[in-house]
């Protein structure tokens, strides 16, 4: 009877053992923790243990990895793979043939987003396989913002960023009581620990937690955002000084036809200028003037490594992070008024009924008669007369002409609101307000692209295939057909039968909603829907805009890519070779423009939140903006804030419906685009929170 008592015992703890091993593929178990962990059922008697750990071997399911550790044996290595995303469970990486794993966070090694991977697989039972990850090659982000969390006694640090799925352990030596009610920037030192989290430790306290200076700060660390320069660099700036006058030879002298610069009201930085000269027999010639960035900022120079490692300039409410020194960016490069300038210059020629004759690309030197507002330059064109009307009135017909050739092949046509800011002293937001949309807007994009489009057509002239692209992918599949299935219930149509039918289709959505209740509904939707355009070396081309092949040309002062396609027209009308390799800084300056994007947002939501706190107890009205299933999102109209409706404050239960997009009951529906009266009733930048009560629909 005891023999049996013992073999059953020996067959449970073998049990045990193995669906341990099972449940934790990545981690090593020393015989000690093994043998405390059943000490209870052996009586301290090691052999149980020992045995089954010692079948376990021999049925080649584990493998002794030092003296007492033991760990699950793997199967075959597969290719390697990125993390694409993470959540509060898993994470999900990309393989090799694009297709989209999921990983338990226990079994993930800690991996975030960007982080390069390799995978294995484990059978499990039946068949049945399991995803783990064996290691992680490469770590995109070791340094991460938040607060450190002692309730129990052992500090713990924990991330303010959604995507971190795990606390970090600060150990005593490295832990100063300081630290807490801080906001602080942890490096992690171990990521190999045994325990259930990584080890770290503090390197910059950014300061007090209820300190709304202190969650501005944290922005720029957590989206590694450059701040100041170095002195090293900034000596090699200053030897740019003159540098223009002395080397500015050899350039078409346009200094003498008139040119101006149309621009928001406080910019600084002026990178692109037009001219426009009228020549006889109604021709007439418009310039486009880009600041020649390339000719200060050579190559592998302290100024271009710094640049290329920014990627761009990033714009925060309160303030700007400029990709290269403000000396150079406001100044040296900047098409100031009045100031001869150094430019990279695409000339266009127009017919009389406006189309191109001829263009050339060379470089020039300029002198901005004018430096224009959006909104001067707007008056002048509204009350037809002014400084510089007639040149202004050519290229606003050119600019009708060149849009409704765009939106005729099939580009996606946006009308974005965008939001301002009044700031005070102490840069806090004293207004918000939806800034003002001009035609003289429309007039720059549509110059700036037309000048995009036509470098990238003479880089294909040339055969050139190897350069940085702006490139667009095909909409998402499953998010279309839901979309279309979402409009067929408003008696709207989506053609997804071939890429150009979507487009078309798309178009005709955003046009005959625009105005109406339903137009708060779809746009956010086609938005959604859409790939997100970056940089390659690789050419597929720009859905969004319709076009086959496109490039960034005109804003070198603040992107890097932009910079990389002057030096390679450079080469070309200089006739040098160039031989290099684009798709690293292709996938760097797509990520770091990736995180401006992400830092620009919460900026406005941080100094959204702000504003909010003085308006506690107010009513708003405003639309659904996003739908979960614990509430929804409404935007107010007044001030484009974002609040959250939480279902729990509502009457009766709720469930979200996935097909609507909107939250229901039996009673009532909240849908995407639903127009909804609310109340501010919590306003909290410290906690980002900006909570809403429903009033009325």
């Amino acid at each position: 009877m005891r023999k049996k008592k013992n073999k059953q015992l020996i067959v449970n703890v073998y049990n045990g053992l193995w669906l341990l091993f099972k449940d934790n593929p990545n981690k090593k178990f020393a015989e000690s923790k093994l043998q405390k962990l059943y000490k209870k059922k052996t009586k301290k008697d090691p052999l149980p243990v020992l045995s089954s750990l010692e079948r376990l071997l021999n049925e080649n399911k584990i493998v002794k990895i030092s003296k007492d550790r033991y760990c699950l044996k793997l199967g075959e290595t597969l290719s390697e793979g990125i993390v694409v995303k993470t959540s509060k469970s898993s994470v999900f990486v990309s393989d090799s043939t694009g297709e989209e794993i999921k990983i338990k966070n226990k079994s993930a090694l800690f991996a975030l987003a960007e982080d390069k991977v390799s995978l294995n697989q484990i059978n499990i039972s039946k068949g049945k396989k399991k995803f783990v990850i064996e290691k992680v090659k490469y770590r995109a982000k070791d340094s991460f913002v938040g607060e450190i969390d002692y309730s129990s006694k052992t500090a713990f640090f924990v991330s303010s960023e959604k995507n971190i799925y795990f606390d970090i352990l600060i150990p005593r030596k490295d832990f100063n009581p300081t630290f807490l009610n801080k906001i602080l920037v942890v490096k992690v030192t171990n990521w190999d620990s045994d325990g259930k989290c990584p080890l770290g430790r503090v390197i910059k306290v950014l300061g007090p937690a209820n300190d709304f200076k202190s969650h501005i700060k944290s922005i720029n660390n957590k989206y590694n955002i450059g701040s100041s320069f170095s002195s090293n660099l900034l000596n090699e700036v200053s030897s740019l000084k003159g540098f223009s006058e002395k080397k500015g030879l050899n350039r078409l002298d346009y200094t003498k036809v008139p040119t101006f610069t149309i621009d928001p009201v406080d910019a600084k930085d002026f990178d692109d200028a037009i001219s426009v000269k009228v020549q006889e027999n109604k021709l007439f010639e418009v310039g486009v003037h880009i600041a020649d960035v390339s000719h200060y900022v050579k190559e592998g120079s302290k100024i271009d490594i710094e640049a290329a490692q920014r990627g761009n300039s990033v714009y925060l409410v309160d303030k700007v992070m400029p990709m290269i020194p403000e000396e150079l960016s406001n100044d040296i490069c900047s098409l100031k008024e009045g100031v001869p300038r150094n430019c990279f210059s695409v000339i266009f020629k127009f017919n009389s009924t406006l189309k191109i004759s001829s263009f050339s690309i060379t470089k020039t030197k300029i002198i901005s008669n004018k430096r224009f507002t959006y909104s001067e330059a707007q008056s002048i064109l509204d009350n037809k007369k002014g400084l510089l009307f007639d040149e202004l009135s050519i290229i606003k017909n050119l600019t009708l002409k060149l849009r409704k050739k765009r939106q005729s092949s099939g580009a996606i046509m946006f009308n974005k609101k965008e939001m301002g800011f009044k700031l005070n002293d102490q840069k806090y937001p004293i207004d918000i307000f939806v800034k003002e949309s001009y035609f003289t807007q429309k007039i720059i994009e549509e110059l700036m692209l037309l000048t995009n489009i036509t470098v990238a057509n003479f880089l294909k002239s040339k055969n050139i295939s190897n350069a940085v692209f702006r490139v667009h992918d095909i909409p998402d599949k499953d998010k279309l057909l839901s979309l279309k299935n979402l409009a067929f219930e408003y008696n709207y149509n989506i053609d997804v039968s071939n890429k150009i039918a979507v487009r078309k289709s798309l178009n005709k959505l955003l046009e005959k909603v625009e105005g109406t209740t339903e137009q708060g509904l779809f746009e956010p939707l086609v938005i959604r829907s859409m790939a997100k355009a970056e940089y390659s070396s690789k050419n597929i081309g720009h859905y969004g805009l319709s076009l086959n092949d496109y490039v960034h040309f005109t804003s070198p002062i603040r992107r890097y890519a932009d910079l990389i396609i002057h030096r390679i027209i450079d080469s070309i009308l200089n006739s040098k070779p160039f031989s290099k390799s684009f798709e690293g800084i292709c996938k760097h300056i797509s990520k770091k423009e990736r995180e401006a994007a992400m830092a620009e947002r919460e900026s406005i939501k941080l100094m959204q939140i702000k504003y909010m706190e003085k308006h506690v107890g107010d009513t708003f009205n405003g639309v659904i903006s996003g739908v979960v299933d614990h509430g929804f999102y409404v935007e107010l109209f007044q001030n484009g804030c974002e609040g959250f409706v939480r279902a729990s404050s509502l009457e009766g239960f709720y469930q979200i419906d996935n097909k609507r997009i909107a939250l229901v009951n039996n009673e009532n529906k909240f849908t995407l685009g639903q127009l909804v009266d609310v109340k501010v009733i919590r306003s909290d930048s410290n906690k980002r929170l900006l909570d809403l009560e429903l009033i009325s629909l």
